[in-house]
């Protein structure tokens, strides 16, 4: 009966898991030529299926805000298994910097986007913001002066991190080039140190390999159990 609950509730965690893993931030980028451009965040699916957003999208808490109202709505947006889903401030000819830098357009271009490099960027699957899946730094804290501001420069999630924070941000998932990485640097080198649309990371295992470990450590513990009753 324990084995069985065992793989019971260990079958749940892992279905549970499955259904909420995968979906990340994983690039944040303030730039420094025309505008402030480019200005874009990154959405990474790192999971094993397509992920369609059935509600919510991005918070961008600017400064000192705390609120929680979506200024970018991905519902009906699908990020297919490992892809990466990049979404551009339209603001002070946003749109026309990017495509000239790294010659493809965004996946989305937004004029909600103005962050200076101290804004919070939270992921939500839900439209009242009940869910909060990611956040690149610190909930309602002004990011200026703190090791996770990106103030004309950039920074991207390390190749581990394979699920959201669920909104309490850790920055050792993080790498953060400093204040003023990008500063003076022409369009060959904002391409050379940002890469939208291209996230590397370690693959998650399919759900089924989860799965069939719990069935195989069930199966050992039975064998044991047998053993040590003779």
């Amino acid at each position: 009966m324990r084995i069985l609950n065992f793989l019971c509730a260990g079958l749940a965690l892992s279905m549970a898991s499955a259904a909420n893993a995968g979906l990340i931030i994983s690039e944040v980028v303030d730039g420094d030529l025309s505008g402030g451009n480019p200005k874009f965040v990154e959405l990474t699916n790192t999971g094993t299926t397509d992920f369609t957003f059935t509600g919510g999208g991005i918070i961008l808490q600017s400064n000192a805000a705390t609120d929680l109202d979506i200024d970018v709505s991905l519902t009906g947006v699908t990020i297919p298994a490992g892809d990466s889903f990049v979404i551009q401030s339209s603001a002070n000819g946003g749109e026309a910097v990017f495509e000239s830098t790294y010659g493809f357009a965004a996946d989305l271009y937004t004029g909600a986007f103005f962050s200076n490099g101290d804004d919070r960027y939270i992921l939500t699957t839900a439209d009242d913001s009940s869910v909060i899946v990611d956040i690149h730094g610190e909930i309602d804290v002004d990011g200026s002066g703190t090791a996770w501001e990106y103030l004309d420069s950039y920074a991207y999630r390390n190749a581990d991190v394979l699920e959201g924070n669920g909104g309490v941000f850790d920055i050792t998932e993080w790498f953060h080039a400093g204040v003023g990485a990008l500063d003076t640097l022409d369009a060959a080198g904002h391409v050379a140190l940002t890469t939208p649309g291209t996230h590397d990371f370690n693959a998650i295992p399919e759900p089924g390999t989860a799965i069939l470990a719990l069935l195989s450590l069930a199966s050992a513990g039975a064998v044991t159990m047998r053993s040590r009753l003779g």
